[in-house]
């Protein structure tokens, strides 16, 4: 499970966004040291909290970056990125409810956006913004 590592097929061929993707194969990477350390509560918490914060620097910026240069596929992004941010808060709910085995559904959920935003969504973007000099 911890051997999903960030590979060269997800560059979306802008810089700050891949380094902003990068931090999300981290914040996996830390759930899965807090997955093995079975008790360590507050590592999960922290895990949350990382994600939350991604949600809202990266999904922003790209949102900024789509407005300002008119990305056809705004409203698409727009609307998986509040699916995005929903799931976080729902998670973190559910984290303070005490909901038994969150960091598995945490970890299937990043994976799978990983897969399906960035590889597909996200891959969508890279001509249209570099074409406006956005690298």
């Amino acid at each position: 499970m911890t051997d999903f590592k960030w590979d060269d097929k997800l560059d979306v061929g802008i810089q700050k966004f891949n380094e902003q993707h990068k931090k999300l194969f981290k914040c996996l990477e830390n759930l899965y040291t807090a997955m093995e350390n079975k008790r360590d509560k507050l590592a999960l918490a922290q895990v949350i909290n990382d994600l939350l914060s991604y949600a809202k620097e990266h999904l922003t910026e790209e949102e900024t970056c789509f407005l300002l240069h008119n990305y056809p596929g705004y409203d698409e992004q727009r609307k998986q990125h509040k699916i995005f941010i929903e799931k976080m808060t729902q998670f973190a709910d559910d984290f303070n409810n005490d909901k038994q085995l969150i960091h598995f559904e945490i970890a299937v959920f990043i994976k799978n956006w990983i897969v399906n935003h960035i590889l597909v969504l996200d891959k969508k973007y890279t001509e249209f913004l570099n074409s406006k000099g956005v690298y």
